[in-house]
């Protein structure tokens, strides 16, 4: 049997500092073309997903993810996947997500209820301070993958400790996150951390790039962003939620 592993040694890490101004990022690329490329590395990643997970691993099969994984490395990889992500949160791309959920929460009216501040983990964190004009009665974790900022917290969500994060999140925002995930079987499992993670009562904040069947009853619902369709749930609707399917593409 083959060995893959040479194929995932790690990179050099380049050191992490402060972005000054990430939402005023600029891109000579359209919105069309951003969305195709981020669209392009969702495909990419799933395939790579699926031939890691061969078992009997042949010639063809190391040939196959070295392909693929040379072609996301020509797109940029993750650093350039996170920079489109970025610069589609500009105003002139219509914003980030965390503005629907911060107008539902007011809705809600949660910045009523302050003290104590609205505990928030928010993963998939491209910037440290989304949440700054509302730092008043929320306190928010930002958290990602490979964080762009020291105040990012650099952190797989999967990899969480189940004790250490039990019932701890007012609420938890996965803001294009479930369609990054390219195991369908993970997807799933990260909806059920966020209701393990949540406390009684909590609120879900999912946003997906592709529309979801939904379970009734479902409040509220907000498909007029372009790029994404927000949805927020409540805890005791997110068991249900693990067993469909979110294309990853």
């Amino acid at each position: 049997m083959l060995s893959l592993d040479y194929l995932d040694m790690p990179q050099a890490r380049k050191r992490k500092t402060p972005i000054v101004s990430i939402g005023n990022a600029n891109s000579s690329s359209s919105p069309l073309l951003s969305r195709t490329t981020i669209r392009r590395f969702h495909v990419l990643l799933k395939h790579q997903a699926q031939l890691q997970s061969v078992k009997d691993v042949d010639a063809r099969t190391v040939q196959a993810l070295a392909d693929v994984k040379h072609q996301i490395s020509e797109l940029g990889g993750l650093e350039e996947y996170q920079r489109l992500s970025a610069v589609g949160q500009g105003t002139d791309r219509g914003g980030g997500s965390e503005k629907v959920l911060i107008g539902w929460l007011k809705d809600m009216g949660v910045h009523k209820r302050c003290p104590p501040k609205l505990r928030l983990l928010e993963v998939g964190a491209l910037k440290p301070d989304n949440y700054r004009s509302c730092s008043s009665w929320v306190d928010v974790t930002p958290m990602d993958l490979r964080s762009r900022h020291p105040s990012i917290l650099e952190q797989d969500f999967l990899q969480l400790e189940m004790e250490e994060h039990r019932e701890k999140w007012d609420a938890i925002s996965l803001s294009l996150v479930l369609n990054f995930v390219p195991e369908a079987k993970d997807r799933g499992r990260m909806l059920r951390l966020a209701h393990d993670f949540l406390m009684p009562g909590g609120l879900l904040f999912l946003a997906v790039r592709l529309l979801i069947p939904t379970p009734s009853p479902l409040t509220p619902m907000d498909d007029s962003h372009p790029q994404w369709n927000s949805f927020l749930f409540p805890a005791s609707l997110i068991p249900d939620m693990s067993t469909f399917h979110i294309s990853g593409a």
